[in-house]
């Protein structure tokens, strides 16, 4: 029968915050009698990176980094008796070791290994992996606790044919989070394009590992999700929406590794994918996020408060099915009792529905406000703005022409002047008719309108009855003026005969013009 050793841990799960202790004993069984040079028991940790580039180019990279070793021996005489052997340990862990992970470029191991070192021959190693979880306490960094938004601006379409920007921002109410606990997260959304709807988000809780190899130097990187969720309610085109959600934080994954000096290390984010749909490439936004092992105070004081608040619920609920089931107890044994009001708790079975009635209800109460967000999100209707029909606009459009030639004869008509009945004569080059006279009229138009010497008027083109009377008036008023004005008329009669004397006495001067005028007739 060969050696068989066992390691009896004082934790069944052996999981370690850094800068405990380790408590235990080692059981060791042998057959027969061993020659050794020591038998030693020893505490490990290390990070190892490997991996390999192949094609016309082949490289390895690989790199090592030791963050614990303690050795203790149990025995150092040469020959090592047959039977059980039984050693007891206490080992300490160094509080800035990092955390156990695993990736698939490298990992970061403990073990604890009782080794027995035998002469001329190989050494017999049994080893007792363990998980070592460095603690990080989100109350010392006061930055932990401060809200955590980035923003980002989206075209999807780019010269000639562009289109509205998407704006959207991403929030968390602050950046510490621990293991079990879930992510709360707020998504803004502006979506100014007039051509696209944003079909929905998509939220996920990203790893990523940083892989450094020493010989050569080179870094690699990968990436896994941890959890995923997704909300299903669109954005439309010129709209907003404010998306809130939650993640949950899975318990088995390591805390942030904030010493970038490791080969091996570990930072998470959290993104957010905006899904647009069409031929568009979906576009996405992130946050960090810090795991650590003790949650912020506000949290705790946060869980208090809903535990408090569901308590209160779940009393109200388990008091008033109480009431139901003491007053039925009470019908049933009033006759035995004497009247006694007999009161009993609810079962287990009862809770559990009461519970599974409110989960039933509060769903009910959330689809329903989630329903009324998705119909006042919506946009208005563009009945209103549809373009008329062919007939009709065609018919709208004749009778939009007919009403404009109205209104322009009405404006002619407008325009048109009328020339007044008195005094009548005209200013114009074209011939006017006389509105008081009628067209067969058998006076003469030209002479009644264009002379100045016509009848009734002088050369002011007034009716000389109105001078006349006028010029009586005056004469009434002031006998002087009258007088004056007398020899002033007789002086004018005197010159116009003079006039005509003139004109009779030089009839060479008409035959003159005379000639004239025929002349300019023949070559007109």
């Amino acid at each position: 029968m060969p050696t068989t050793c066992e390691f009896e841990l004082d934790r069944l799960n052996p999981i370690y915050s850094s800068g405990e202790y380790i408590n235990g004993r080692i059981l060791l069984r042998t057959e027969k009698v061993k020659r050794v040079n020591a038998v030693y028991v020893t505490l490990e940790g290390e990070a190892k990176v490997q991996w390999s580039i192949s094609g016309r180019e082949s490289a390895s990279y690989c790199g090592h980094q030791q963050y614990l070793y303690s050795r203790a021996n149990v025995f150092d005489n040469s020959e090592f008796a047959a039977g059980l052997h039984v050693y007891v340990l206490t080992l300490r862990i160094p509080p800035d070791c990092p955390s156990s992970c695993k990736g698939p470029y490298g990992y970061i191991a403990y073990n604890i290994s009782l080794v027995i070192d035998k002469q001329r021959t190989f050494d017999e190693v049994f080893r007792k992996p363990i998980c070592v979880v460095q603690t990080l306490d989100l109350n010392f960094h006061p930055e932990y606790a401060l809200p955590v938004k980035a923003e980002n601006i989206k075209y999807l379409c780019q010269w000639p044919c562009t289109s509205g920007p998407l704006c959207f921002s991403l929030m968390l109410p602050y950046a510490g989070f621990v293991p079990g606990q879930h992510i709360k997260y707020f998504l803004e959304l502006d979506n100014q394009s007039p051509h696209y709807d944003i079909v929905g988000v998509e939220a996920s809780l990203k790893q990523h590992y940083v892989f450094l190899a020493r010989k050569p130097m080179k870094r690699n990187f990968h990436t896994k999700t941890l959890v995923k969720s997704s909300i299903d309610e669109s954005t439309l085109r010129l709209t907003k929406r404010l998306y809130e959600g939650t993640l949950y934080v899975p318990n088995d994954i390591p805390r942030s590794t904030l010493n970038l000096n490791y080969i091996v290390f570990i930072h998470y984010m959290l993104q957010v994918k905006l899904k647009t749909g069409a031929f568009h490439y979906d576009t996405d936004i992130s946050v960090p996020v810090i795991i650590g092992t003790e949650p912020l105070r506000q949290f705790r004081e946060e869980q208090q408060r809903l535990q408090r608040n569901a308590n209160r619920n779940c009393n109200i609920c388990t008091g008033n099915n109480s009431c139901q089931r003491s007053d039925t107890t009470a019908s049933t044994n009033s006759g035995e009792s004497g009247g006694n009001l007999v009161t009993s708790q609810p079962t287990l079975r009862l809770r559990r529905e009461l519970e599974e009635l409110l989960e039933s209800q509060e769903e009910e109460v959330i689809s329903d406000t989630n329903l009324k967000d998705v119909l006042d999100d919506e946009p208005p209707s563009y009945d209103s703005c549809l373009p008329p029909s062919f007939s009709f606009a065609t018919t709208m459009g004749s009778q939009a022409a007919m009403e404009v030639s109205e209104v322009k004869r009405i404006e002619q008509q407008r325009i048109n002047i009328q020339l007044p009945q008195f005094p009548g004569y005209n200013t114009f080059n074209s011939h006017t008719q006389s509105p008081c006279y009628p067209s067969d009229s058998l006076l003469d138009e030209e002479h009644f309108y264009n002379s100045c010497r016509s009848l009734m008027t002088d050369r002011t083109g007034r009716s000389l009855d109105t001078l006349d009377v006028l010029s009586n008036e005056e004469d009434n008023e002031n006998p002087n003026n009258a007088e004056s004005i007398d020899d002033e008329r007789e002086d004018g009669n005197a010159i116009d005969e003079n006039n005509e004397v003139e004109q009779i006495n030089s009839p060479d001067t008409g035959g003159e013009e005379e000639a004239h005028d025929d002349v300019a007739k023949e070559n007109n």
